[in-house]
């Protein structure tokens, strides 16, 4: 294993309305009307392959905004240090800005103070994958699932809201998802179908946009696998009328796997899903060079590399050429 290394439906209030704020579980101390201590990286945060991650490419409007959100965050959790939601929002908001080891550190506290949240779990674990810590995001993402476990599931606030402003995933489905999507880089894919199909099967995230992305990664599971009937066989369950609110690439992906979009269609997107979906089908059919050519074009052009095609790159043994090129 590599170490190291996203349909509201009518619901009743308790689904839907925000759960209170659970009690100090521990007798760590919350940290008053001071903000946890942060503190930049002291290097450029690394791609599982060696490469500098560099800063997203924001907007001057975008940036204001996620400055903007992260000092209300600053300022709820002076005002209410002794609250979960303080440690997950100010931690999400510096993730938005990319500043993963910073918002790991307030997961982190947060923790210290609430150990059995599993909802500080599930960012922690998305953020330890962003930061290329993907055995112990999938540490994170299991001890979640177990405490998530006993609990009725709530829909799970958005930072980033959807055109619709509309709620999609919930807690229950999105640790399911992530620790499946994560298992998928380190090689377990076992683990990505049975994360995937829970994910699925959650009755209050069920929509559209989660059939759209679980069918995503089952498909590229079972391939990897030699599965391909069974994978054929998801991709082909999905219609291809589907209205969606957010997952619109990993729609027109398993469109492509179905085969209705063309490779031709699916390249002039610059979407990294599709162009990772595009790349899986060369691998799948031997194109060895091809595909390699693509995961590094994923890898250099975003900003933040991405991780499945990192790991492809280290599965097929083409990372040391690059990593080495890159590294200043």
């Amino acid at each position: 294993m590599i170490r190291g290394f996203v349909i509201v439906v009518a619901c009743s209030a308790m689904s839907c309305a925000p759960s209170p704020s659970p009690e100090p579980e521990s007798d760590a101390e919350p940290f008053g009307q001071e903000l946890p201590e942060t503190s930049p990286p002291p290097g450029p945060q690394m791609s599982l392959i060696g490469t500098s991650l560099r800063e997203p490419d924001f907007s001057p409007e975008v940036r204001a905004r996620l400055e903007k959100d992260l000092e209300i965050a600053k300022a709820v959790f002076r005002v209410a240090p002794e609250r979960e939601d303080s440690y997950i929002w100010l931690g999400r908001r510096l993730g938005y800005l990319a500043r993963f080891p910073e918002a790991l550190d307030v997961f982190t506290r947060g923790l210290e103070v609430f150990p059995d949240s599993y909802k500080l779990l599930r960012f922690r674990g998305r953020h330890r994958a962003r930061n290329r810590e993907l055995e112990l995001a999938i540490d994170d993402y299991r001890r979640a699932a177990e405490l998530v476990e006993p609990v009725q599931d709530s829909f799970e606030p958005d930072g980033i809201i959807n055109a619709r402003h509309q709620y999609l995933g919930t807690y229950k489905s999105n640790i399911h998802y992530y620790l499946g999507q994560t298992s998928y880089a380190v090689g377990d894919y076992e683990q990505t179908l049975r994360s995937m199909e829970r994910a699925q099967r959650e009755p209050l995230g069920e929509s559209p946009d989660r059939l759209a992305s679980t069918a995503y990664w089952r498909y590229l599971a079972h391939r990897k696998l030699g599965q391909d009937e069974e994978a054929k066989r998801v991709v082909d369950a999905v219609p291809t009328d589907l209205e969606m609110v957010e997952n619109f690439t990993y729609y027109q992906s398993v469109l492509f796997f179905q085969g209705v979009r063309s490779r031709e269609e699916a390249l002039s997107e610059a979407d990294v899903i599709l162009r990772f979906a595009v790349a899986m089908d060369h691998h799948f059919r031997g194109e060895v060079d091809e595909a390699v050519a693509l995961w590094r074009q994923l890898v250099e052009e975003t900003p933040q590399g991405f991780w499945p095609a990192e790991a492809e790159l280290i599965f097929a043994g083409a990372a040391e050429p690059m990593a080495a090129s890159a590294r200043p």
